[in-house]
């Protein structure tokens, strides 16, 4: 028995070793299995941008971008004003919901085309190549294709909507290039001289000079801004402001005529209005949401902006 002693804390010996080895080798296995999600998986779970109580991750950015090219800046402003949709469209006033049918529906008209029919089969091979070439999952590209209906349908309901009558100013307007012009436009006219008359004696576009410098009715929002602040704001009737800058080397002598509260808006500017009904709305909603940025550190920074391009190039490959 006493022989055996040594084989028996041998045994033990090569256990514990085993033992150890296999330890080892789970904590080296964890260590690298946590490596390679930091490295490869954790950056595309990673929030891009929070609108509301909704995250998009870094994973579904990327693949947007691809999708429609242009800058990664440009597609946060794009899903912030997409999420907006999204919450606020279906609930009231506007109460806009989209169904799974309104969604074949719509993806069916698109797969046509100008052509009047598409097969069963046609259809299917064309959902099959946008799935592809998107990149998306098919719960993503469906619920994008859900989006562009809600935007649709919320546009008409709001264009539909717009005022018809207005705020308006009839404007006169002497345009140059030059400071020194404009300021010497501005003191003849302090002077007494008719706006018109100065009007065609500087300007060389026939029609204006034609029209001594009348532009007609706008409303406020059809204006620069700089202009609009000083028609509807600044100046009284019949007063020359003084020289304009619209940038560079471009000024504008503006005098006011007539200010209406109300005027019968006119068509054109009526489509006008209406084809930026939607951007005006979300304009005016997007100061009632938490709207925030995120990337690697802090913010959507120059870092987080390296490593998007870099994917979007390997992505292009």
């Amino acid at each position: 028995m006493k022989t055996k002693k040594p084989e028996v804390a041998e045994s033990k010996a090569r256990f514990r070793t085993i033992i150890l080895a296999v330890a080892v080798a789970v904590i080296i296995g964890v260590i690298a299995g946590i490596a390679i999600y930091q490295n490869r998986l954790a950056p595309f779970r990673t929030t891009v941008l929070v609108v509301g109580d909704t995250s998009i991750s870094m994973g579904y950015f990327l693949k947007r971008i691809h999708m429609f090219g242009g800058k990664p800046m440009a597609m946060l402003q794009i899903l912030t004003r997409e999420e907006i949709i999204k919450q606020v469209a279906p609930k009231p006033p506007y109460s806009i919901n989209i169904s799974e049918e309104d969604i074949d529906e719509f993806l069916k008209g698109i797969a046509r085309g100008e052509s009047d029919t598409i097969t069963e089969k046609e259809f299917k091979e064309w959902y099959r190549q946008r799935l592809n070439e998107s990149r998306l999952s098919e719960s993503e590209f469906r619920e994008l294709m859900r989006t562009n209906l809600l935007s649709q349908r919320l546009h008409g309901y709001l264009a539909e909507r717009v005022p018809t009558v207005a705020e308006q100013v009839h404007l006169h307007m002497i345009p140059v290039k030059d400071l020194s012009v404009a300021e010497m436009i501005k003191g003849r006219l302090d002077t007494g001289e008719e706006f018109a008359e100065l009007a065609r004696e500087v300007l060389s576009d026939e029609k204006l000079t034609e029209n001594g410098g009348d532009f007609g009715w706008f409303l406020r929002g059809a204006l620069a801004p700089e202009i609009a602040q000083a028609a509807f704001d600044d100046l009284d009737i019949g007063e020359a402001s003084e020289p304009i800058n619209l940038g560079g080397q471009n000024f504008v002598v503006v005098m006011v005529s007539e200010r209406v509260a109300a005027r019968e808006i006119d068509e054109d500017s009526m489509q006008s209005i209406k084809s930026k009904a939607l951007a005006e709305w979300l304009k005016e909603e997007q100061q009632y949401h938490k709207v925030e940025f995120h990337g690697f550190n802090n913010g959507y920074d120059s870092e987080t902006d390296a490593w998007v391009q870099w994917q979007l190039q390997r992505m292009r490959k």
